[in-house]
């Protein structure tokens, strides 16, 4: 469910703490020197979780917080962080701003997002098409970029056979919509 700043308002109390400044103490407890990799990755769920709420968006733009998913997503190797930073990512882009950040801080994210459609990981897979489909959306190029890539026309064609029909329906709307 959507948050609105009344419903903000009336579940924090006049004198709670506000978004922003939670958000901005989870990112420098996550940036501090002395937290462990555990309690990243739980401020990195939390961060994707934060970024389903389209009324975090500003705040999380404001924070950077999309680098820490892009950073994430390209430097780790850990199939936790990647899942994290991809849901994170996932998330902020069905929105077109958040789309531009990503595509304009990050042009090669196609080729991370390309990489993650061929993890073991069923969730990492989902929102590897999911993001795909967001930023083919947002850049036409991408879309004609990925039609020539035969690699991940049969990977996708491999998916819409899956016996999860989440992800053979999933698969066979990426065929249909983005690489025919």
């Amino acid at each position: 469910m959507f948050s609105t700043p009344k419903s903000l308002q009336r579940r924090t109390g006049r004198f709670g703490i506000d978004r922003y400044e939670y958000l901005k103490q989870l990112l420098n407890e996550y940036e501090h020197d002395s937290t462990n990799n555990e309690s990243k990755l739980q401020i990195l769920a939390n961060f994707a979780n934060f970024s389903y709420d389209p009324i975090n968006y500003h705040h999380i733009r404001q924070l950077n917080i999309i680098d820490l998913f892009l950073d994430c997503l390209q430097m780790h190797t850990e199939d936790d962080f990647v899942h994290y930073a991809l849901a994170g990512l996932c998330n902020i882009c069905t929105d077109e701003a958040n789309c531009q950040i990503v595509f304009h801080k990050t042009p090669s994210i196609v080729i991370s997002l390309v990489k993650c459609l061929f993890s073991t990981r069923f969730d990492t897979v989902v929102n590897a098409i999911l993001t795909l489909m967001f930023l083919c959306d947002f850049k036409e190029q991408i879309k004609v970029d990925l039609r020539q890539r035969n690699e991940i026309r049969q990977c996708i064609e491999k998916y819409s056979q899956s016996k999860d029909k989440r992800l053979a329906n999933m698969a066979q709307l990426f065929l249909q919509d983005y690489l025919s």
